[in-house]
């Protein structure tokens, strides 16, 4: 009776996935418009996110801070860490020196401005100064494109279907394009545009010199640690010149950009949607007795189990975990280490690479780009 019911079992389930998987083109359409519509609603909610963090920083600032590090020992100090305000007047100026010391270091000082900037334990979080550094820098958003390409190769060894028409070339293609933001930014909005910084800007317009007009307000040139004193500019005080933060260009242009990008790929397109039927079908040879059968049934259960459920929830979790640390590192660049003058020139310069990944994402031009890095367009515009 037992062998009986195994061909049952598996005609029952043969036709319940197959029903599932007989959709009408009309009914596919529907759910791909309503996927994109899903993606660009979380595209926006990003973008928003990451400015309202930044603008939080900077009214943390105030407008009249740019902080340096300091040589606490020179300082006569007894601080773990020394900060000093390059805008202050004077050491007796009302924040001009940050002292972190054990009391700073609580739990309960972590939300006071002086608090943020020194406690420990926001800088020994995982990963959180490695999304500044390179390779850590442009190696950690590849990821999700990394498993995609490492599964397609699995794919393509085990000759499982890719999960969606020429999905290994696609990927390569994303993971180009990604890759050359990331030179776009680097070679482009860092080095040219710093070099355009120190030869025109600087020269050329009052109050964005590297001149200091009073060198009186240098007081704190004596407490400066060695790497710095080698790196003072002729006739200006060391941080004070405009310098516009790369580092929210790095944030804005590279880091979130790259993530939220393969991020909606991946909302869009399951690791393996069409496991499902060729695995089924491979099971089902004739020449394989039923109860072989059901076994890779089950087999095939647990991969697809493990690759469209644990795997994405995985990827959500180091998606989420990278934005947090990026969001908190905006906001101590805002809050601290830039001027507001300096974080929005260099939120302006990122919404060159911003502003065209969303509309690839989201937005119904573009067309042959968006088929270019295997993102879906309207029927109407496949035609």
């Amino acid at each position: 009776a037992e062998e009986e019911a195994l061909p049952l079992l598996l005609n029952c389930q043969f036709q319940q996935e197959t029903e599932k998987e007989n959709m009408t083109g009309e009914d596919a359409n529907t759910n791909r418009i309503d996927a994109r519509k899903a993606v660009g609603f979380m595209w926006k909610i990003h973008f928003s996110i990451g400015l309202m963090v930044l603008c939080f920083g900077i009214m943390c600032n105030g407008g009249g801070r740019k902080y340096i590090v300091a040589d606490p020992v020179k300082a006569s100090m007894d601080c773990k860490k020394l900060y000093v305000n390059v805008y202050s007047s004077s050491p007796e100026e009302d924040g001009a020196m940050i002292c972190c010391n054990d009391y700073l270091d609580e739990w309960l000082q972590l939300f006071s401005y002086e608090g943020f900037l020194c406690n420990s334990k926001i800088r020994s979080i995982p990963l959180s100064r490695s999304i500044t550094r390179y390779p850590d820098s442009w190696l950690l958003p590849l990821i999700p494109i990394g498993l995609r390409i490492i599964i397609g190769l699995f794919g393509k060894l085990s000759n499982r279907p890719h999960p969606h028409p020429h999905d290994m070339w696609t990927t390569t293609k994303r993971l180009i394009f990604v890759i050359l933001i990331f030179h776009f930014r680097g070679w482009g909005l860092y080095v040219f545009l710093n070099f355009v910084e120190d030869t025109v800007l600087s020269s050329s317009i009052p109050g964005i010199g590297r001149e200091t007009s009073d060198k009186g307000s240098c007081w704190y040139m004596p407490l400066l640690k060695s790497w710095q004193a080698s790196k003072i500019e002729e006739n200006s005080c060391y941080g004070a010149p405009f310098d516009f933060s790369d580092h929210v260009v790095l944030f804005f242009s590279h880091s979130l950009p790259s993530m939220i990008f393969e991020a909606s790929f991946c909302f869009l397109f399951p690791f393996l949607p069409d496991a499902v039927h060729h695995w089924r079908t491979t099971a089902g040879n004739k020449e394989q007795d039923d109860r072989k059968r059901l076994s890779a049934e089950k087999k095939n259960t647990l991969i697809r189990f493990f690759f469209n459920t644990v795997l994405p929830i995985f990827l959500l979790l180091v998606f989420l975990y990278l934005n947090i640390i990026t969001l908190l590192a905006i906001h101590s660049t805002a809050a601290y280490f830039h001027t507001v003058g300096e974080v929005i020139v260099g939120y302006l310069i990122s919404l060159i690479v911003q502003i065209p990944v969303g509309w690839i994402i989201w937005a119904d031009e573009w067309t042959h780009i968006r088929r270019l890095v295997g993102f879906p367009i309207d029927r109407e515009h496949m035609d």
